[in-house]
């Protein structure tokens, strides 16, 4: 496909379009793009499928989305329901809601506040998470910071390596915004009041997921924060561990923190352990 002058597309109500090169890419409602698309910012809002590769500078999604292929971007985010079947490369990656990658991710910087699902491996320099993941293969991150929402990954590799039960109760979570969304008949108006509903919908799923796993804990009668991490290895320089099961943790310094049961600890500058933490041997190296 030969580089051509782009043009702005919107799609109201329900429809299709080719896929091509683009400015700006406006879905509200269901549609569909058939083919690679490569725009400077493609945003959509209610329900999209796109039937190939997408290359674009920012990529906003609310709703449900689902791309065939692989999304290349310097700025996604997302808020409802996305699925990309291949891989995603990006700058920053910002997720509220129900985030699945078939593929792999690398990205520079990696933010969940929902659901995170990837098959293969996480390649950040940022990784941060404050809901629930599970993660296939590799995690790796210079900076790995999770408060729990529960997760699952194969390993995790990284510098700075933190773990930490979240504290706050549901009775104090603030209920979210009702969204006010006016849908005109033409497609100025749609185009002026879709930011405002990409605005409204990120803040409620963001705070939907929090509301999600810290709701059920207090039903059913868990305290808040009692998600595990579950690891077969985790290796770093600084770890710090809380409600995580491991059968290996290797570092410089190491502090296993309450909920904690790890098989073997390998150390070679410090290593602390707090009580109720249960850790089967460990050893200096």
């Amino acid at each position: 496909m030969s580089e051509q002058q782009r043009t702005n597309v919107h799609l109201a109500g329900s429809g299709r379009i080719s896929g091509g090169y683009y400015d700006t890419v406006t879905v509200a409602g269901s549609g569909r793009i058939e083919g690679d698309v490569d725009a400077n910012l493609i945003k959509t809002a209610g329900s999209c499928r796109i039937d190939g590769d997408v290359k674009t500078k920012e990529l906003k999604t609310a709703g449900s989305c689902r791309v065939s292929g692989d999304v290349r971007a310097e700025r996604i985010k997302t808020a409802g329901s996305c699925v990309i079947e291949g891989n995603v490369y990006s700058d920053e990656l910002k997720i509220a809601g129900t985030q699945t990658v078939e593929g792999s991710i690398k990205a520079k910087e990696l933010t969940s506040a929902g659901s995170l699902k990837v098959s293969e491996d996480v390649e950040a320099e940022k990784f941060l998470s404050r809901g629930g993941f599970e993660i296939g293969g590799l995690l790796s991150a210079e900076e790995v910071k999770i408060e729990l929402g529960g997760g699952k990954v194969s390993e995790i590799g990284g510098t700075r390596i933190e773990v930490r039960r979240r504290g706050r109760s549901f009775w104090g979570w603030r209920r979210p915004p009702r969204v006010h969304v006016r849908i005109g008949r033409d497609l100025e108006e749609i185009g002026e009041t879709l930011e405002s509903v990409f605005e409204d919908l990120g803040r409620i799923g963001e705070e939907v997921s929090q509301a999600v796993s810290e709701g059920l804990g207090y039903a059913f009668g868990w305290s808040y924060g009692s998600g595990f991490l579950e690891a077969d290895t985790i290796e770093g320089d600084e770890i710090f561990l809380e409600n995580t099961k491991a059968r290996v943790v290797r570092g410089k310094k190491v502090q296993i923190g309450e909920g904690c049961e790890i098989e073997s600890v390998e150390y070679s500058e410090s290593f602390e352990v707090a009580p109720g933490a249960r850790v089967k041997e460990q050893r200096r190296v």
